[in-house]
């Protein structure tokens, strides 16, 4: 173990001696202050955000805990500036190229190196790189970063206008959308060098965006496509070649250009072995090597692991309206999975590994995607490098949320430089399935009111629905089909609103009617879409969150509580469906509990219903996974990272084959559904117990289920008397090769919001809470 540890680290410090020699970190130990105030400077540290290193200092408290994040608004209306100096070693040479290379600035920010201004920022999801080599010293040389309140910002462009745009402020300024405050958030509207920093000696070539991806695939051949851009000062052509990393078979050949450009070329590989999402077979990577001779002499060589796939969105007019479903290989894929928001609400020091964090969670679910929801931040290649891995598939919306947006010429060219970057970075990962332009942009401007804000003002409906147009319809698909043409691209989600009966019939629907409008869980089995692709309902976090930010064992009204409910009635939407289940908690504690309870039945309803309707309905991705900070909300995670009651059920209704029932009349019906690729043989129990252990019926079924068809099983009839009783049960029983691979547990109970009796699921869940407690 000694020896092996040993070895990478010499690995390691190897490889940093090489990277030292091109380029140089400017991350770590810098100096912050309030601008233009005189303040001492104080220790901070890069990557991070003006909040993260105001706490450090002691100069306000943990922002997550109590009420704090309610008194923190000064913060973002003043400017603050950052400094570093530091020392040139000898390899960066006066003689040398060298570019300042910024991976992040959050987001309004001025740069000087050396008393010179050399950069002004406006995106926090843009790479800034500047030319530096005639500003930089021999010796010591200082970079300073200054950062004007991106608050202001929005007000100052907003106010060039003669109208306020729709939505939310947050559409004027290229920054996450989620730091201006969300239902599951907090306001701090921070900024901070959030990404690495350093200075890089320019190559002479260099390969840049480089990416292998698969044209077309059959069990005979697949066609694959390699795509980067190509930075050179030699003056004759150079000779490319893609060959198999570990054999050494050469499968292109060619001769490129030697001028800067993109190089794009096609080869083959005869009999592929195929990549696969989760639950669909094997995630096999092949390793690629890439390389550029000059002549016979090396000058770039690069290493990638591809994934050969296909993966295209089909939404097409059908008898019930539009489809829409993945198809992978060129097999249909039922997906299931969850939306993601950022894993820590400061994403700017939230190192790789959070991100990766995820990822893991969602492969223990049985998850096959994930949709990376437009109000946060781009997804980070580390994340995406293991959903690939894992065999998650990505759907990731472009960072627009909930508003319209500004339609400038200089507000696009600044979004165009943004999306290129970003498309050129991404499409090199198998696990990118589907661009998406924004998140509920659409569905504001049809169902919000949006339209009547601007009716009054002669011409405005117009202009800004034309910069709709023009942002969604044309630049960011332009930008897809011009860089990444193997993706799909879906310009809105959803494409109906929930209140719309085309929301049912066409294309992906956010179901928001069991929450917002107050509906039964039972709606979600008549309320079903052609792809769920958001619908949720909160529940809190565990014990060990609650008590970072309440003081006191209270129900959810004191203080602290609410200043971690940011949903405007979140804790009287709980209190009015626990009050429909008769469920009455007497502490904080108990309170927490059926609030996990509760929001695990919602899924479990959802979740089935969606399932049981395939191939009609061919997605379920609920909001949300994962939280920020602590928080009652959605996510079946919590802050900490401990499972709610909600993700054990996601656990097991994500199971490659389900079982379900539903009661009609006095006819217990029974469905099945398989997710496999190829047809599978299960054997069926459906078994009906009351609470003293005698079975009241019974049913065993044997059946072909195809792939993402639901069957029924069967129908067991009850008479009324049985089903009025509040102390019987069935239990749902799937096996395969004798082998049990799903279990579900049924009670019957009166439900409230009918004149006839319905499956309860409270009790059921409190049975799998018994079996699954940590």
């Amino acid at each position: 173990m000694a020896k092996k540890v040993l070895s990478v680290l010499v690995l390691w410090a190897l490889a940093f001696a090489a990277l030292s020699q091109h380029e140089l970190p400017l991350n770590g130990q810098w100096l912050f202050r309030r601008a233009n105030t005189g303040d001492d400077w104080l220790p901070a540290t890069v990557p991070g955000a003006v909040h993260v290193d105001l706490q450090a200092n002691g100069l306000i408290g943990n922002p997550y805990l109590g009420c704090n994040n309610m008194h923190l608004a000064w913060i973002d209306s003043a400017d603050w500036e950052y400094r570093k100096v530091f020392t040139l070693p000898k390899a960066f040479s006066p003689n040398r190229d060298v570019e300042l290379v910024f991976e992040g600035l959050d987001t309004y920010a001025d740069v000087y190196l050396n008393g010179v201004k050399v950069l002004s920022a406006d995106n926090m999801f843009r790479r800034w790189t500047v030319p530096c080599s005639r500003f930089l010293s021999k010796g010591q040389n200082e970079l300073r970063v200054f950062f004007r309140s991106a608050v202001r910002m929005v007000d100052s462009i907003a106010g060039r206008g003669s109208y306020r745009l729709p939505g939310g402020e947050w559409a004027y300024v290229r920054k996450a959308a989620y730091h201006f405050g969300w239902d599951w958030g907090p306001r701090f509207v921070t900024c901070g060098i959030w990404k690495p920093v350093y200075l890089r000696l320019v190559p002479k070539v260099r390969i840049e965006n480089l990416s292998i991806s698969t044209i077309s695939v059959s069990n005979q051949r697949a066609v694959m496509a390699i795509d980067f851009d190509m930075a050179s000062d030699a003056k004759k052509p150079l000779r490319l070649t893609v060959t198999d990393a570990s054999t050494g078979k050469i499968y292109l050949d060619t001769t490129i250009l030697p001028k800067g450009h993109e190089v794009n070329a096609h080869f083959y590989i005869d009999s592929p072995k195929l990549w696969w999402p989760n639950g669909m077979g094997e995630q096999y990577l092949n390793r690629f090597r890439v390389q550029v001779f000059e002549g016979k002499r090396l000058v770039d060589d690069r290493v990638c692991d591809v994934g050969i796939r296909t993966v295209k969105l089909i939404s097409e007019p059908d008898s019930a309206g539009q489809s829409f479903y993945f198809l992978v290989n060129g097999l249909p894929m039922f997906a299931k999975g969850a939306n993601l928001i950022p894993p820590d609400f400061f994403v700017h020091s939230t190192a790789d590994s959070a991100w990766v964090k995820q990822v893991d969670l969602a492969a223990k679910s049985n998850f096959n995607m994930l949709r990376v929801w437009g109000g946060g931040v781009y997804a980070p290649n580390a994340f995406m490098e293991e959903c690939t891995r894992k065999g998650i598939l990505v759907w990731h919306d472009f960072m627009f949320a909930c508003s319209m947006y500004p339609y400038s010429s200089a507000f696009l060219a600044n979004v165009k430089a943004e999306v290129v970057e970003q498309v050129k970075r991404l499409r090199r990962h198998t696990s990118l399935a589907l661009w998406c332009g924004n998140n509920e942009v659409d569905e504001g401007w049809h169902n919000w009111g949006w339209q009547k804000q601007l009716s009054e003002l002669a011409g405005a409906t117009d202009s800004v629905w034309n910069g709709y147009v023009q942002l969604f319809q044309q630049l960011l698909p332009e930008a897809v089909m011009r860089y990444d043409s193997t993706r799909s691209y879906w310009p809105s989600s959803p494409m109906f609103g929930w209140g719309r009966a085309e929301s049912t019939t066409h294309g992906d629907s956010h179901y928001w009617g069991v929450w917002w409008g107050r509906e039964p869980f039972e709606r979600y089995a008549q309320r079903i879409p052609r792809f769920m692709s958001e619908y949720g309902f909160q529940g809190a976090p565990s014990e060990q969150v609650l008590r970072m930010f309440n003081d006191g064992y209270n129900l959810p009204d004191s203080a602290q509580l609410l200043c971690h409910q940011k949903h405007p009635v979140g804790y009287q939407t709980i209190n009015e469906y626990m009050e429909r289940e008769g469920l009455k908690p007497n502490d904080l504690l108990e309170w927490m509990d059926y609030s996990q309870l509760v929001q695990a039945q919602g899924y479990a309803h959802a979740i089935e219903a969606h399932r049981l309707a395939s191939p009609y309905c061919m997605g379920t991705l609920y909001w949300q996974l994962n939280d920020c900070w602590p928080v009652v909300s959605w996510s079946g995670t919590d802050y900490a990272g401990k499972w709610k009651r909600v993700q054990y059920y996601v656990q097991n209704l994500y199971k490659p084959v389900i079982a379900g029932a539903h009661l009609d009349d006095t006819l217990v019906v029974v469905k099945a559904v398989s997710d496999s690729i190829k047809p599978i043989q299960v054997d069926i129990s459906v078994r009906f117990f009351d609470i003293n252990g005698n079975e009241l019926n019974q049913l065993y079924q044997s059946l072909t289920l195809q792939p993402n068809v639901a069957a029924e099983v069967g129908r067991v009839p009850l008479t009324l008397e049985l089903i009025a009783r509040n102390d019987i049960y069935l239990r749902l029983t799937v096996s395969i090769d004798n082998e049990t691979r799903f279990e579900s547990v049924y009670y019957f109970t009166k439900s409230p919001h009918k004149d006839i009796l319905g499956m309860g699921m409270v009790q059921r869940i409190r049975e799998i809470k018994r079996e699954t407690s940590e």
